[in-house]
C-alpha cells in the first residue's frame, strides 16, 4: 500500500465539504464528472478502493503512460463503469453488454460489445507506433478464435483468444511466435520497437516479433474485431505507452483492487 506521505506528494483534493473524504484529484475529477452527468457513484468504501487504485497506478509509473483507462469492476451504475478516467469521457456500450457490479461487461458473443470511442491514430499521446500497450483483465475469456478486442477492419489491432495467431499491435502482420495470449486476467501486447513486441499474461512476459507498419486510424473495440465478436468479460481497459517495465505494478494494482471488492 501507499505511505500517506507518498499519496500527499502525488497531489490530493478534497471530494466535499464538511471534512469528507480526500481523494487524489484526478479521481475527484472522474468523481466530478459522473456526478456533472447523474452517475451513480460507487459506494463510499470503493470510492476509498478505486482512489487507491489510482494512486497504485501513479505510485507505479503507469497513469503518465496511459492515454485512455476504464474501470469496468464498480459498484457504481453501468454509465460510471463506462467512464474514461484518462480523457474524462464516456466508452460507448453497444447492444447491451451485460453489466455485472463489481465484475465489469461481457458480451453475447453475437452482436454486443464496447467501443472505446479512442483513435489511437488521431488521439493518441503516448500511444505511438514503436512504443505502445494495449490491455484488458478478462474475468471470462473468449472461446476459440474470437476477439478480446479489436477494431472495425477485420484482424487489425486485435488481442485474440487463441495463442498469437492473428494478434496485432500497430501492425498488419501477426505476431511470429506461438505463445499464448488471451488468458483469465490480465492480458496484453506490449510494443517496445519496430520489431519487438511482448505479450503479457498475468506477470509473465513473452518477447515476441512483428514488425509494424502503421497506428489503425480506427475506434478501438472490445469483445469485437471485425464482424467477430465474442463473450469476454472485462474488468478493465487500457491503452497508452509499452508497459512492460511497469507491468507487474500494473498488475499487482488491478489484482489487489479486485480481490478488494
Amino acid at each position: 500500500m501507499i505511505a500517506i506521505a507518498n499519496a500527499i506528494s502525488i497531489g490530493l483534493n478534497r471530494s466535499g465539504g464538511g471534512g469528507g473524504p480526500v481523494y487524489d484529484t484526478d479521481y475527484q475529477s472522474v468523481l466530478t464528472y459522473a456526478t456533472g452527468l447523474g452517475y451513480t457513484l460507487p459506494s463510499v468504501g470503493q470510492r476509498t478502493k478505486q482512489n487507491q487504485l489510482m494512486l497504485d497506478l501513479k505510485e507505479g509509473g503507469i497513469w503518465n503512460k496511459l492515454d485512455t483507462f476504464a474501470v469496468f469492476a464498480t459498484d457504481g451504475n453501468s454509465n460510471f463503469a463506462l467512464i474514461d478516467w484518462k480523457r474524462l469521457t464516456t466508452y460507448t456500450a453497444v447492444n447491451s453488454p451485460t453489466f455485472t457490479t463489481n465484475t465489469g461487461f461481457q458480451g453475447n458473443g453475437t452482436s454486443s460489445y464496447i467501443s472505446t470511442n479512442f483513435n489511437p491514430a488521431t488521439s493518441g499521446v503516448n500511444y505511438t507506433l514503436n512504443n505502445a500497450s494495449r490491455f484488458l483483465w478478462q474475468k471470462i475469456k473468449g472461446l476459440g478464435t474470437s476477439p478480446s478486442d479489436g477494431v472495425i477492419t477485420a484482424n487489425l489491432n486485435n488481442i485474440l483468444s487463441h495463442g498469437t495467431s492473428g494478434n496485432r499491435i500497430n501492425t498488419s502482420n501477426p505476431l511470429t511466435l506461438s505463445t499464448l495470449v488471451s488468458v483469465v486476467g490480465l492480458t496484453g501486447l506490449y510494443r517496445t520497437s519496430s520489431l519487438n513486441v511482448d505479450c503479457i499474461t498475468n506477470l509473465t512476459i513473452f518477447p515476441n516479433t512483428a514488425l509494424s507498419t502503421s497506428i489503425n486510424s480506427n475506434n478501438q473495440l472490445i469483445m469485437r474485431s471485425g464482424n467477430s465478436y465474442s463473450i469476454v468479460q472485462a474488468s478493465f481497459y487500457g491503452m497508452g505507452a509499452s508497459l512492460t517495465s511497469e507491468n507487474t505494478d500494473l498488475y499487482n494494482a488491478l489484482n489487489n483492487y479486485l480481490i478488494s471488492l
